[in-house]
């Protein structure tokens, strides 16, 4: 990643979003465990553990967890 940087804003609740230029350039994705060193005014931000998806396992699970009986329309209730 150049030296131009990205910057993002603190919300209400002190969260912030990485910006996409950074997380792609540093590959981080969801479940990454980030860790954040302070140095100052100065934070650092490495990957400490890669969250490792075996996407076609995952896909297989979560087409597991549909049957017919979730498709199925509520019966309407009594005196509605």
């Amino acid at each position: 990643m150049s030296k131009s940087g990205a910057t993002s804003k603190a919300s209400r609740k002190n969260q912030t979003t990485i910006p996409a230029r950074v997380r792609q350039a540093l590959g981080i994705a969801k479940g990454d465990t980030l860790l954040w060193t302070v140095n100052g005014d100065e934070v650092n931000i490495r990957i400490i553990n890669r969250k490792q998806v075996d996407w076609t396992k995952t896909s297989e699970l979560s087409l597991l967890e549909w049957t017919a009986e979730t498709e199925k329309p509520k019966e309407p209730e009594a005196g509605l």
